[in-house]
Order: structure tokens, then C-alpha cells, then sequence
């Protein structure tokens, strides 16, 4: 492809030579003068060094070496995407229809252009939509509906009555639909509660490898249009994910919590049961949310705290050793002064203070008021 070409795929100012020929995409520190790379951050043009590239995809304002070919555009990480799709293409997809070795259960009801891959059980009155592709070795239970041109890649398991919304993605290995964790103590033995409720995914969700989505007790866990779920999550019963909210991967959402629309959770966020986070709220890595979360708000820590408080509560930590060491120093001087012996005295410009006397110690109070008849 033609540099000038890219330009316009990446919808990017092109300076320098559009004629030059690129045929793939490259990493900055080890680029051909075939290959076009992306400068996210001034931090990485020392990489620069180690390579050749034909083209550097770069937002306006990043000074680059003299001579380079650049695609100027102002989101420089969104538009390498777009060159990496335009020089490697899509993905191959496999051959529309029904695979060999497939159990189909009865009513089944598929739309043009979809397939399902071999190895593969669907379930009584499943739907697919059109373009839909379940890849080999899922489990598609009774009831299920998938929507237009979601892909279900393979080892997925969704299980009956589920709902799955248009142009979704399942990464390899997710379960959804599975029982909730719930249970009653009874004469001294833990009892299963029965899990009679659903999942519903909406449009456009994205659905990371063996991620868990435990369908709800009696009514519906529900993940909203946009949003993105990292691997390795899981989503409790009854939990309410909103639009475009962000899950990052071992974060775990306990039973009923509710994400309102564009919440962002870190790796590893840990959200305990019957909680709400609020609108906009965005909470790091490692935290533990054991209370209600305002819109809006960032927090970290565990427990949850507001994020700098947390921040100069670890700094204040991480200070103890040397905290440590002031105080025994400062405490032997007060020990050392109540001992009576190595007493220096503090020196003042402003006036002068009468030397002690040898072997004695001398105590010093500035700005005393004269003392009144009953003080002495």
C-alpha cells in the first residue's frame, strides 16, 4: 500500500514521500523501511535509534528525526489500529453452515451466513443471528439467543435461557450462565439455593478468555450495550454492569452489585456484595470496595479510600523506617535532657543567653510574662 493511501485509511496529514510502498506494521524499536510504526509518547523516540521505519504514525507537536515520513493525526494509538487492520486485514472467517460432528437439538434456528464449528452441542429452540460464528467445541444451551454478527470462539460455554446481544465478542474458554454462588445454612449444613434466573448481555460487549457470568437467582444479571470485560472476571448473580463500563482483568464483582454507565475497575478489584459505584467512578488496581462509590469519584486502597488520601497515606508508609530512626534519635536527646547531662543550649540571635555554669543545667523561657504575686 502506498504511504499516501495509508494516510487516508488513518485519516492523518501525511508529510514527506506518499509514494513509498508499505506492506505491514512494526515496532518502533525494530522497523523496516517497508513497515510503519506509532510514537504514543516523546518517552519512546529514543527507540527510534534501533530502527529504520518507512513511516511513523505521531500526534502533532512530537519532534521526530529529520527526513522521516509521518502520518500526523491527533490519536496516533487509534490510528495504528486502523493501519494494522488495513495491512493485515480481517480475520479469516470459516465456511457459513454446520459442521460435521455437531449435535443440534430441535428448533434450531440460524441466520444467513452464520456457522457453527465442529464438536460444537446446541440445545432445543437456540437463535442465532445472521453472520453469527460459534468456532468448534462450544455449548450453546436450550433457549439461548445469540444476535447479529457476534462471535463465540471456542470452549465457550452459554448455558440455557441466555441472552446474547448483537456484534459481541467471547473469548475462548468463558462461561456464561452459570449457577450463582448461593447458599442457606440449614441444621448445620450448607444447602444450595436454586439459580432460576438469566443472563443478558447487550450489544457490542466484549466478553475476555474464561471470564465467569453467573446467571442471576431469579431475575437477570445484565452487562449493558459497550461494555468491555477483561479475562479472568468474575461476575457474580444478579450483578447490573452498565453501558461502556471497563473490567480489567481478577476483578471480581460479588451478587447484586451494580456498576453504573462508564465505571472503570483495575486488575485484581475486589467489590463486595449489594454495592453500587457510581457513574464515571474509576478504581485501581488491587482495590477492595467495601462501600457505596459516589459518581465520579477515584479510588484505591483496601479498604476503598479516595485516591489521594490513599496515595499520601502509602507515602507517609513508605517514610516509616526513616520516621523510625528521627524518633530514637529524638528520644534519646529527650532522655539525655531529663538526665541532666549533654545539654546544649539552643542559640538564639535575638539575645544573649548567660553561659551555665559547669556541671549544671540551665533552662531558658522566653517570652514570660512577670510573674504575679500569687506565683511566687
Amino acid at each position: 500500500m502506498k504511504l499516501k493511501d495509508l494516510a487516508q485509511v488513518c485519516e492523518a496529514n501525511l508529510e514527506g514521500d506518499g509514494e513509498i510502498d508499505i506492506v505491514d506494521v512494526g515496532r518502533v524499536d525494530a522497523s523496516q523501511r517497508n513497515q510503519v510504526c506509532f510514537i504514543a509518547h516523546k518517552k519512546y523516540l529514543p527507540l527510534l535509534e534501533k530502527s529504520k521505519p518507512g513511516a511513523i504514525i505521531a500526534a502533532p507537536g512530537v519532534a521526530l528525526p529529520q527526513g522521516a515520513n509521518v502520518l500526523r493525526v491527533a490519536d496516533a494509538d487509534l490510528a495504528f489500529s486502523k493501519a494494522v487492520k488495513a495491512l493485515r486485514g480481517e480475520p479469516l472467517r470459516p465456511t457459513p453452515g454446520i459442521a460435521d460432528n455437531v449435535v443440534v437439538g430441535p428448533n434450531f434456528d440460524m441466520g444467513d451466513n452464520s456457522s457453527v464449528g465442529p464438536f460444537t452441542v446446541i440445545g432445543v429452540d437456540v437463535k442465532l443471528g445472521k453472520n453469527v460464528i460459534i468456532y468448534p467445541h462450544c455449548y450453546i444451551g436450550d433457549g439461548v439467543t445469540i444476535g447479529d454478527d457476534t462471535i463465540v470462539f471456542p470452549r465457550v460455554t452459554i448455558m440455557e435461557r441466555c441472552i446474547i446481544g448483537k456484534r459481541c465478542t467471547i473469548q475462548p474458554g468463558a462461561v456464561i450462565g452459570a449457577d450463582g454462588f448461593g447458599y442457606h445454612f440449614v441444621a448445620g449444613k450448607f444447602v444450595h439455593a436454586p439459580q432460576r434466573g438469566h443472563v443478558h448481555i447487550h450489544d457490542d460487549v466484549d466478553i475476555g478468555a474464561n471470564t465467569t457470568i453467573d446467571r442471576a437467582r431469579f431475575d437477570v444479571t445484565e452487562i449493558k450495550a459497550g461494555s468491555k470485560i477483561d479475562n479472568l472476571v468474575q461476575v457474580a448473580h444478579n450483578v447490573n454492569i452498565g453501558q461502556n463500563c471497563v473490567i480489567a482483568g481478577q476483578a471480581g464483582l460479588s451478587g447484586s452489585v451494580v456498576l453504573k454507565d462508564y465505571v472503570r475497575l483495575g486488575g485484581n478489584v475486589g467489590v463486595g456484595d449489594h454495592i453500587t459505584i457510581g457513574m464515571g467512578a474509576q478504581v485501581a488496581a488491587k482495590t477492595g470496595v467495601m462501600q457505596d462509590v459516589a459518581p465520579g469519584m477515584k479510588m484505591a486502597g483496601l479498604p476503598a479510600d479516595e485516591g489521594r488520601k490513599f496515595m499520601k497515606r502509602e507515602a507517609a508508609v513508605r517514610r516509616l523506617p526513616d520516621l523510625m530512626v528521627e524518633f530514637r534519635e529524638l528520644k534519646a536527646k529527650v532522655e539525655r535532657l531529663a538526665a541532666g547531662r549533654n545539654f546544649e543550649p539552643v542559640d538564639d540571635e535575638e539575645e544573649d543567653m548567660p553561659e551555665a555554669e559547669p556541671g549544671t543545667v540551665t533552662r531558658f523561657i522566653r517570652n514570660r510574662p512577670a510573674p504575679m504575686d500569687d506565683d511566687k
